[in-house]
């Protein structure tokens, strides 16, 4: 199941931290996605208003997880 979400905007690394941007409001539910589909190179996450950081175990797998994500994060507009 892929899961769509209008409120992402973008996703940046810094080494195995992720922070990703959404639309206002949108933040919650959108780590909430991520969190229950139980990715095991992602540790975690921590979401405010219109920002989420992703915690991933390790940075040589960052692009992994973005690959994983893309069903999360895609832009249904």
């Amino acid at each position: 199941e892929l899961l769509m979400h209008n409120g992402f905007i973008s996703i940046e690394f810094s080494a195995n931290l992720a922070v990703i941007k959404t639309r206002p409001g949108y933040a919650s539910s959108l780590a909430y996605d991520i969190d229950s589909k139980e990715f095991d190179e992602i540790l975690g996450t921590i979401a405010g208003d219109d920002t989420i950081m992703c915690v991933v175990k390790t940075s040589e797998q960052a692009p992994g997880v973005v690959q994983k994500l893309g069903g999360i994060l895609s832009r249904g507009k």
